[in-house]
């Protein structure tokens, strides 16, 4: 008997410290990101950011860049078409509540920022759903920002949080992302370029 025990609890210890391993971090250094295809959201003339696909060393990252003086309506919208992907009860919908609560909490205090310093009045908030071949999650950052050529330029960007989530949501979510962007249907969103780890089996 005494030997299951020591056998039962050598199990159990071996079975903490792999719990206690953490798991992959997503890349967050954008320094060297490469813009694979980017457009204009919600459209060039009412345009409060863009939606723009990225390659991030062995990462693929759906990155979210608004640029806006009226965040809460776009959170709105967000919230929106979030809960409408992911309805109560359903398996991501535990996910989704973590990414917007993240969004929406970072959103507030960068108003707060905003508010106490004098001239622009945009808030700059990049969305990014990020994903490898073994890690995916949420980083949230804000930029400075120049327009060239009629896109968003940023700098001196500054990592604010980055979040777990679980992956079955974050990618089904980047290609939902991309196909609202980009008007096409999620089941052709292959199409628009190599997706590597998010990409249909």
């Amino acid at each position: 008997m005494r030997a299951l025990s020591v056998l039962f609890a050598s199990l159990a210890a071996v079975a903490v410290a792999r719990s206690a391993v953490p798991a992959p971090a997503v890349p967050t250094d954008a320094a060297a990101d490469r813009v694979v295809k980017r457009t204009d959201v919600p459209d060039p003339t009412r345009k409060v950011g863009e939606v723009r696909l990225v390659q991030r060393g062995d990462a693929i990252v759906v990155q979210t860049l608004l640029a806006t003086k009226v965040l809460s309506r776009v959170l709105t919208e967000i919230r929106k078409k979030e809960t409408g992907n992911w309805p109560e009860g359903q398996p991501g919908r535990e996910d989704m509540e973590r990414y917007l609560g993240a969004i929406e909490r970072n959103a507030e205090t960068l108003r707060g920022e905003r508010d106490a310093a004098d001239g622009d009045r945009r808030v700059r908030l990049a969305i990014e759903l990020v994903a490898t071949k073994d890690a995916e999650g949420l980083v949230l950052a804000t930029f400075a920002a120049e327009v060239t050529t009629g896109y968003l330029a940023p700098t001196d960007r500054r990592v604010l949080e980055t979040v777990a989530l679980g992956r079955p949501y974050v990618v089904r979510n980047m290609r939902l992302i991309l196909s609202d962007a980009f008007h096409v249907p999620e089941t052709e969103v292959d199409g628009l370029a190599p997706l590597g780890p998010i990409a249909k089996p």
